[in-house]
Protein backbone atom coordinates (compact mmCIF):
# COMPACT_ATOMS: atom_id res chain seq x y z
CA UNK A 1 0.00 0.00 0.00
CA UNK A 2 1.46 3.44 -0.72
CA UNK A 3 1.44 6.28 1.68
CA UNK A 4 0.44 9.35 0.80
CA UNK A 5 3.24 12.44 1.00
CA UNK A 6 0.33 14.14 3.92
CA UNK A 7 0.80 10.92 6.24
CA UNK A 8 4.40 11.31 5.78
CA UNK A 9 4.96 14.55 7.10
CA UNK A 10 2.84 13.78 9.69
CA UNK A 11 4.93 10.92 10.97
CA UNK A 12 8.41 13.23 10.02
CA UNK A 13 6.90 15.86 12.78
CA UNK A 14 6.14 13.17 15.42
CA UNK A 15 10.16 12.14 15.36
CA UNK A 16 11.15 15.87 15.07
CA UNK A 17 8.90 16.72 18.28
CA UNK A 18 10.45 13.71 20.29
CA UNK A 19 14.15 14.56 19.23
CA UNK A 20 13.23 17.95 20.51
CA UNK A 21 12.08 16.29 23.70
CA UNK A 22 15.01 14.45 24.33
CA UNK A 23 17.69 17.01 23.44
CA UNK A 24 15.33 19.51 26.25
CA UNK A 25 15.60 16.82 29.11
CA UNK A 26 18.96 16.02 28.01
CA UNK A 27 19.96 19.63 28.82
CA UNK A 28 17.86 19.62 31.85
CA UNK A 29 20.05 17.14 33.65
CA UNK A 30 23.12 18.67 32.46
CA UNK A 31 22.03 22.03 33.76
CA UNK A 32 20.67 20.20 36.85
CA UNK A 33 24.36 18.51 37.28
CA UNK A 34 26.29 21.57 36.91
CA UNK A 35 24.21 23.23 39.74
CA UNK A 36 24.94 20.06 41.95
CA UNK A 37 28.84 19.85 41.27
CA UNK A 38 28.72 23.85 41.47
CA UNK A 39 27.31 23.65 45.32
CA UNK A 40 29.39 20.63 46.13
CA UNK A 41 32.67 22.77 44.79
CA UNK A 42 31.55 25.66 47.07
CA UNK A 43 30.58 23.72 49.71
CA UNK A 44 33.69 21.46 49.94
CA UNK A 45 35.99 25.12 49.54
CA UNK A 46 33.69 26.27 52.63
CA UNK A 47 34.46 23.31 54.84
CA UNK A 48 37.75 23.32 53.72
CA UNK A 49 38.13 27.51 55.21
CA UNK A 50 35.98 26.45 58.37
CA UNK A 51 38.77 24.04 58.81
CA UNK A 52 41.77 26.55 58.66
CA UNK A 53 40.24 28.84 60.76
CA UNK A 54 39.13 26.24 63.34
CA UNK A 55 42.84 24.66 63.18
CA UNK A 56 44.26 28.48 64.47
CA UNK A 57 41.48 28.56 66.65
CA UNK A 58 42.33 25.56 68.14
CA UNK A 59 46.01 26.32 68.37
CA UNK A 60 45.06 29.75 70.31
CA UNK A 61 43.01 28.07 72.94
CA UNK A 62 45.97 25.78 73.15
CA UNK A 63 47.65 28.56 74.32
CA UNK A 64 44.82 29.86 76.46
CA UNK A 65 45.34 26.40 78.39
CA UNK A 66 49.10 26.79 78.85
CA UNK A 67 48.95 29.72 80.26
CA UNK A 68 46.44 29.08 82.75
CA UNK A 69 48.53 26.02 83.75
CA UNK A 70 51.40 28.51 84.50
CA UNK A 71 49.37 31.16 86.38
CA UNK A 72 49.85 31.97 90.23
CA UNK A 73 47.74 30.99 91.80
CA UNK A 74 47.28 27.55 89.32
CA UNK A 75 43.86 28.58 86.78
CA UNK A 76 43.75 32.17 87.95
CA UNK A 77 41.42 33.03 85.37
CA UNK A 78 39.40 30.31 85.96
CA UNK A 79 36.22 30.65 88.64
CA UNK A 80 36.98 30.11 92.10
CA UNK A 81 35.52 27.79 94.51
CA UNK A 82 36.20 28.20 98.13
CA UNK A 83 36.73 24.85 98.77
CA UNK A 84 38.97 23.60 95.27
CA UNK A 85 41.32 25.22 93.22
CA UNK A 86 40.48 27.13 90.44
CA UNK A 87 38.40 25.11 87.77
CA UNK A 88 37.46 22.17 90.28
CA UNK A 89 33.52 22.09 91.10
CA UNK A 90 31.92 19.25 92.40
CA UNK A 91 28.26 18.58 93.13
CA UNK A 92 25.26 16.94 90.49
CA UNK A 93 23.62 20.05 88.65
CA UNK A 94 24.46 19.87 85.20
CA UNK A 95 23.57 24.02 84.44
CA UNK A 96 26.76 26.54 84.19
CA UNK A 97 24.69 30.18 84.71
CA UNK A 98 25.92 31.37 87.89
CA UNK A 99 28.62 31.28 90.62
CA UNK A 100 26.62 28.80 92.82
CA UNK A 101 26.61 26.26 90.07
CA UNK A 102 28.62 22.99 89.86
CA UNK A 103 30.49 23.74 86.50
CA UNK A 104 30.29 27.63 85.85
CA UNK A 105 32.06 29.08 82.72
CA UNK A 106 33.75 32.61 82.41
CA UNK A 107 31.80 35.02 80.17
CA UNK A 108 32.53 37.81 77.82
CA UNK A 109 32.86 40.26 80.79
CA UNK A 110 35.20 37.90 82.33
CA UNK A 111 39.04 38.52 81.59
CA UNK A 112 39.49 35.19 79.65
CA UNK A 113 36.33 34.19 78.41
CA UNK A 114 35.54 30.48 77.47
CA UNK A 115 37.27 28.86 80.64
CA UNK A 116 34.79 26.25 81.84
CA UNK A 117 35.24 24.61 85.28
CA UNK A 118 35.08 20.56 85.23
CA UNK A 119 32.06 18.88 84.07
CA UNK A 120 29.92 16.97 86.39
CA UNK A 121 29.76 13.65 85.25
CA UNK A 122 26.67 12.22 83.63
CA UNK A 123 25.84 15.31 82.57
CA UNK A 124 25.09 16.17 78.55
CA UNK A 125 28.76 17.51 77.44
CA UNK A 126 28.78 20.65 76.86
CA UNK A 127 29.56 21.31 72.87
CA UNK A 128 26.24 19.18 72.21
CA UNK A 129 24.20 20.85 74.69
CA UNK A 130 22.10 23.28 72.66
CA UNK A 131 21.32 25.76 75.72
CA UNK A 132 25.14 25.89 76.77
CA UNK A 133 25.52 29.69 76.42
CA UNK A 134 29.57 29.35 77.77
CA UNK A 135 31.60 29.83 74.06
CA UNK A 136 33.77 32.22 73.81
CA UNK A 137 34.47 33.85 70.21
CA UNK A 138 37.76 34.55 68.37
CA UNK A 139 38.35 36.89 65.77
CA UNK A 140 42.23 36.37 65.65
CA UNK A 141 44.86 37.95 63.54
CA UNK A 142 44.60 35.87 59.82
CA UNK A 143 41.73 33.70 60.47
CA UNK A 144 39.91 32.76 57.40
CA UNK A 145 36.02 32.94 58.32
CA UNK A 146 34.35 36.20 58.55
CA UNK A 147 34.44 38.61 61.34
CA UNK A 148 30.48 38.37 61.16
CA UNK A 149 31.14 34.90 61.80
CA UNK A 150 33.98 34.07 64.10
CA UNK A 151 34.73 30.76 65.34
CA UNK A 152 33.86 29.69 68.85
CA UNK A 153 36.04 27.90 71.42
CA UNK A 154 35.64 26.49 75.46
CA UNK A 155 38.47 25.18 77.48
CA UNK A 156 37.35 22.67 80.25
CA UNK A 157 39.89 21.90 82.80
CA UNK A 158 39.76 18.17 83.58
CA UNK A 159 42.18 17.52 86.76
CA UNK A 160 45.53 17.58 87.84
CA UNK A 161 46.27 14.21 88.10
CA UNK A 162 47.22 13.07 84.83
CA UNK A 163 50.11 10.84 83.53
CA UNK A 164 52.16 13.41 81.84
CA UNK A 165 53.38 10.39 79.38
CA UNK A 166 50.30 8.41 79.09
CA UNK A 167 52.55 5.47 77.19
CA UNK A 168 54.52 5.33 80.19
CA UNK A 169 53.64 3.21 82.88
CA UNK A 170 55.89 4.93 85.20
CA UNK A 171 55.40 8.54 84.22
CA UNK A 172 54.13 10.46 87.03
CA UNK A 173 50.44 11.35 87.53
CA UNK A 174 51.08 15.30 87.79
CA UNK A 175 50.34 16.78 84.45
CA UNK A 176 47.36 19.10 84.41
CA UNK A 177 44.71 18.39 81.51
CA UNK A 178 42.38 20.51 79.35
CA UNK A 179 39.61 19.53 77.00
CA UNK A 180 39.56 22.20 74.29
CA UNK A 181 36.38 21.98 71.68
CA UNK A 182 36.14 25.26 68.98
CA UNK A 183 33.72 24.84 66.63
CA UNK A 184 31.87 27.28 63.13
CA UNK A 185 29.26 29.29 64.90
CA UNK A 186 25.76 28.02 64.60
CA UNK A 187 22.72 29.64 62.75
CA UNK A 188 24.62 30.54 59.80
CA UNK A 189 24.88 29.24 56.48
CA UNK A 190 28.47 28.09 56.93
CA UNK A 191 29.63 24.37 56.60
CA UNK A 192 29.59 23.49 60.57
CA UNK A 193 32.29 22.22 61.73
CA UNK A 194 33.64 21.03 64.92
CA UNK A 195 37.13 20.05 66.01
CA UNK A 196 38.25 18.96 69.95
CA UNK A 197 41.53 18.22 71.40
CA UNK A 198 43.20 17.20 75.02
CA UNK A 199 46.27 19.21 75.85
CA UNK A 200 48.46 18.32 78.61
CA UNK A 201 50.54 20.85 80.88
CA UNK A 202 53.40 19.94 82.45
CA UNK A 203 53.54 21.06 86.10
CA UNK A 204 55.25 24.61 86.95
Amino acid sequence: MMHTPKQQVGATLIVVLIMVLLVTLSGIAAVRSLVIEERMAANSLDRSLAMQSLEQTLRYAEGVASTQSQTIPFNSNFIANAAYYNGIFSGTACTATSLTDTSPCTTSSDPVPGLCSTPTYGCEPRWTDANFSGWATWNGSGSVLASSNPPQYIVEFLGKNFKCKAEDPQSKAECSQYRITVRTAPGSDRALVQLQSYYLALPR
